[in-house]
């Protein structure tokens, strides 16, 4: 295993550094102990535009970094490559939401094998204005609760009992009030859509794979899906998620 630097003229160093979107998301990640007491960290990245691998040293284990969550590359001045690995210099967590990152084009195939539905979902997204884009972010942006979202069943019995059936019920929701929409005059596109892809998001923390099936969790079981509360949005306090009221999320003429 020979290090190779990548000159400017590297068609392989256009493609990474160039190229790639700004954020993707941690498919997977390990860490190795290094000599002089160093950390080799090894990460899997993905965006539906892109996937690479990459190696960065560190002095110490950053644990938020984790399998899932959204992250930005410093690179190196010169990127390396070295055994199938880009070596960068370090990767950051993106913990406030972003209303322009379309998350439906961060999930991995290992998490949603049908890429046509991602597509539709995130064409949807793509119609929200820019509050109603951070409000969902906003609910989804950790990518152990998003992950959840997406590979959920609509039910355990009777509609979409299957793998990403929630999604599914929510995508083909959003689309066939798209196609009432079409027929009226006073509605609000963005309104219709985050109500589709949100009405059933209690279900993000209803089901678990038990023995051979799914179940419910105790926090479903007595509540039932239909009456499951929305999930806490997470957020730090640098974000101005923690200023923003129910009303500016709302577009013009819904307050």
């Amino acid at each position: 295993m020979t290090e190779q630097t990548l000159t400017a003229a590297d068609p392989v160093l256009d493609m990474v550094v160039e190229k790639l979107p700004s954020i993707l998301r941690i498919q997977s990640i390990a860490r190795f102990p290094y000599e002089g007491g160093q950390v080799l960290n090894r990460a899997v990245l993905f965006h539906e535009r892109a996937s690479l691998t990459v190696e960065w040293m560190s002095r110490h284990v950053d644990v938020r970094l984790t399998t899932g969550t959204l992250v930005s590359v410093r690179w190196l001045d010169r990127p390396r490559s070295f055994n199938d690995a880009v070596r960068i210099a370090r990767l950051v967590l993106l913990e406030c939401p972003d209303p322009a990152i379309n998350l439906f084009q961060t999930v991995p195939n290992s998490w949603m094998v049908d890429r046509t539905l991602a597509r539709r979902a995130g064409a949807l997204w793509e119609m929200l204005p820019s509050s109603l884009r951070y409000l969902f972010n906003t609910i989804f942006w950790r990518g152990d609760r998003f992950h959840r979202y997406l590979i959920g069943p609509g039910s355990l019995v009777g509609h979409h009992v299957e793998r990403c059936g929630n999604l599914r019920h929510c995508v083909e929701v959003g689309e066939r009030v798209l196609d009432l929409a079409a027929r009226e005059t006073r509605v609000h596109i963005g309104v219709l859509i985050v109500a589709a892809l949100l009405h059933d998001v209690g279900k993000t923390d209803e089901y678990r794979l038990g023995y051979r099936k799914l179940e419910l969790f105790d926090r479903g079981r007595p509540l039932g899906h239909q009456r499951a509360p929305c999930p806490s949005t997470p957020c730090s306090k640098r974000c101005s998620m923690t200023k923003t009221t129910s009303s500016d999320l709302l577009p013009s003429g819904f307050t």
